[in-house]
């Protein structure tokens, strides 16, 4: 295993460096690198797991420099931090944790502590559970998000859609408990296979993935294909799972080969994110007021120009299909 520290804080690196060598496990590698040479130091040698601090003055922008690694590299970044304010643009950039520190030897020792086990948790948290056989012959992803009556809308846009579409990745604002059952459900219902999320899970055709209740859901992409994460974090836009946080992941994982769609819910989560993925080359679907249940998330989508259309429901299955033939010419 391979840990970066990355800090422009001299007496933070050397409490990490020190009392990580003795927490972690035998054999792993600890080097330490200011924020100037981290990007270099990552291209030169590919890191297990990075913990960054972030308190590196008002002019560093964490969240962009977070946003920039994590999709990129698809390497896990935790958070060191002693600024005690709302952090969830960073979860929603694509941090894994966010470890708050003071000073003081007692608060060392718990920095420690905290740090060590999100380091060891983070490897299962990236590391893929599974390989399929075969990895999807195509690029494409389609990712959804939604709030209220969007578990109503969703199936809708899932039967127009045929067993061999290109995997589907869903936020829907539900509650813990709910999501297995939700998916389950579906599973039943529909051609495609449609499961709760799963940590390390390679996206193939066919394939639908459901955000668990209370956990964020990221796209990530390597030599072998598109796999998702899903893991507990700190609310983003007053939602666990957010769908910010699944459409910046997707922007950067897949680009131009997105296919994003917000459908019925209230405030505007989804927005931001889907605004990033048009800026990347992503192609986006707003539900129209039309059959909107409550016209907010894809309202706000529409109107700050993260959507390409905005569709009635039962038009924007074909309208996908539409564009992967598009695509695929």
């Amino acid at each position: 295993m391979i840990v970066y520290l990355i800090s422009d804080n001299h007496n933070i690196s050397e409490l990490l460096a020190g009392g990580l060598k003795e927490l972690l496990p035998g054999g792993t590698v600890i080097a330490a690198f200011p924020l100037s040479k981290a990007k270099m130091m990552i291209t030169h040698r590919r890191p297990t797991v990075i913990v960054l601090d972030i308190d590196a003055g008002e002019q560093f922008d964490a969240a962009a420099y977070i946003k920039e690694l994590c999709p990129r590299y698809s390497i896990p970044i935790i958070v060191v931090t002693a600024n005690k304010s709302p952090q969830s643009s960073l979860i929603s950039a694509g941090a894994i944790d966010i470890i708050l520190h003071q000073s003081g030897e007692a608060a060392d020792e718990k920095l420690l502590q905290r740090v060590s086990t999100s380091i060891i948790s983070s490897i299962s948290i990236i590391k893929p559970r599974f390989y399929p056989q075969k990895i999807s012959d195509s690029d494409n992803i389609i990712v959804i998000g939604g709030s209220t009556g969007s578990t109503n809308a969703l199936p809708v846009v899932l039967k127009g859609l045929p067993a061999d579409c290109p995997p589907v990745v869903c936020v829907l604002h539900m509650p813990v408990g709910y999501t297995k059952l939700y998916a389950a459900q579906l599973n039943s219902a529909l051609p495609l296979k449609v499961s709760e999320a799963v940590s390390g899970t390679y996206l193939k055709r066919g394939m639908v993935i459901i955000a668990a209740g209370g956990k964020h859901l990221r796209i990530f992409r390597d030599k072998k294909g598109y796999f998702v994460t899903s893991e507990e974090g700190v609310k983003v836009n007053g939602h666990c799972p957010s769908v910010d946080v699944l459409f910046d992941s997707a922007a950067y994982a897949a680009k131009k080969n997105a296919i994003g769609v917000i459908l019925t819910g209230m405030g505007s989560d989804g927005a931001k994110g889907m605004l990033d993925m048009r800026k990347l080359g992503a192609y986006n679907i707003a539900e129209s007021e039309k059959t909107a249940v409550v016209y907010g998330m894809p309202k706000v989508a529409a109107e700050n120009g993260a959507a390409n259309i905005s569709l009635p429901l039962d038009e924007i299955a074909a309208h996908i299909i539409g564009r992967l033939t598009l695509n695929d010419a």
